[in-house]
C-alpha cells in the first residue's frame, strides 16, 4: 500500500513537472521526498549499519529536493548539489558494508573502468556547457557519482541488496538529467527522465534495507 500511494505522488508530481504547474510541484515533490523517507523506516532502515546509512542517504536527498524547488537561486542550487553529494556519500559508505568479499581482480577492474569512464564521458559533454564557477563543482559531483557506482557493482548482491545496483545507476541518470536541464537545454520534458528515475532510485535504495 505505501508503494502504490508513493507511486501515485511520484505520478503527481511528473504531472506537475510536465505542465509546470508551481504550487503542485512544490507540494508533491515535498509528499514524494517525505515517502521515501517513509519507506525506508518502514522497511527497517534503523535495523542495521547498512540501513542507516542509506536512510542518511535518503535524508540528504530529501534536503537536496528542497533546495532545488527554487530555479532561480544559483545558491540553491549549489547547496542542493552539496546535499546530493552527501547522499551519494552516504550511499557509498552503504555500500561498503555489504561489499562482495570474494571480489576478483578482474571484476575490480572492470568496475572502476565503468564508473570512472562514464563519469568522464559525461563530464567532458557537460564541460562545454558550465558556467566557469561550476567546473569544479560539477567535476567533483561527477567523481562522486563515479565512485558511487562502482562500489554498487562490488557489493555481495544478497537479497534485497541487490536493488543498490539499479538505484545507483537511475539516480546517475536522473543526474545526468538533471545537469542536462540546468545547463544545457532546458525543458520540462526532462521530467519524464528526471522524476521517475530519481524518485524511482530512492525507493529503490529503501527497499534494498528489507
Amino acid at each position: 500500500m505505501l508503494l502504490v500511494v508513493y507511486g501515485g505522488l511520484v505520478i503527481a508530481l511528473l504531472i506537475a513537472e510536465l505542465k509546470e504547474r508551481r504550487w503542485g510541484q512544490i507540494i508533491f515533490k515535498v509528499c514524494a521526498a517525505t515517502g521515501f523517507l517513509v519507506l525506508a523506516v518502514c522497511f527497517g532502515a534503523v535495523e542495521s549499519q547498512y540501513g542507516r546509512f542509506v536512510l542518511g542517504g535518503l535524508i540528504a536527498c530529501a534536503v537536496g529536493d528542497v533546495f532545488l524547488l527554487s530555479r532561480n537561486r544559483p545558491s540553491f542550487f549549489r547547496f542542493g548539489m552539496l546535499a546530493f553529494a552527501c547522499g551519494h556519500v552516504f550511499y557509498i559508505f552503504a555500500a561498503n558494508e555489504i561489499l562482495r568479499p570474494d571480489l576478483s581482480y578482474q571484476q575490480t577492474s572492470l568496475t572502476i573502468l565503468f564508473g570512472i569512464g562514464l563519469g568522464a564521458v559525461t563530464f567532458w559533454k557537460l564541460k562545454r556547457s558550465l558556467p566557469r564557477d561550476m567546473i569544479w563543482p560539477v567535476g567533483i559531483y561527477t567523481l562522486i557519482i563515479s565512485v558511487m557506482l562502482i562500489r554498487s557493482f562490488q557489493t555481495d548482491m544478497i537479497g534485497a541488496h541487490v536493488l543498490i545496483v539499479p538505484a545507483a545507476l537511475l539516480f546517475s541518470i536522473s543526474d545526468i538529467f538533471v545537469a542536462r536541464d540546468r545547463f544545457v537545454s532546458p525543458s520540462p520534458k526532462n521530467a519524464w527522465i528526471i522524476t521517475p528515475f530519481y524518485f524511482g532510485a530512492q525507493a529503490l535504495f529503501a527497499l534494498s534495507v528489507l
